[in-house]
């Protein structure tokens, strides 16, 4: 995987199935917090994506704490708020949980990339 400060070149199209299968996974790995239900939303906000990497961060992705909104950050050089607003709409189309999508550009600020660097992110894609 490029570092943080690489411009990430290798973009995918996000498939629902392969979401959800990685979602189950780390779900069964005890790895992140997220439910049958959330799991399946999750995928079909980002089905279709076109994305760099997608990530869950925040504390859903800390087995010990409890609660907390669903946090996905997401690398693609697409149109920031349009894809995030994309993903939340079809995210609470299918469920009722909050969520806070960040999308980030392949050339990265010293801002961004330190953000980067502090996170506890669990790869998606």
């Amino acid at each position: 995987m490029p570092s943080v400060n690489q411009p990430h070149t290798a973009f995918h199209t996000a498939s629902a199935a392969a979401i959800r299968r990685t979602l189950d996974a780390l779900r069964n790995e005890g790895r992140i917090r997220i439910d049958a239900e959330e799991a399946a939303a999750i995928a079909y906000a980002l089905d279709g994506l076109n994305a760099d990497a997608i990530d869950l961060f925040g504390s859903r992705t800390e087995p010990d704490r409890r609660g907390g909104d669903i946090d996905i950050l997401i690398r693609t050089s697409a149109p920031a708020h349009e894809t995030s607003q994309r993903v939340a709409v079809r995210f609470f189309s299918r469920c009722e949980e909050k969520i806070d999508v960040v999308v980030l550009p392949e050339n990265l600020t010293p801002a961004q990339q330190d953000f980067l660097q502090r996170l506890n992110r669990v790869s998606v894609l």
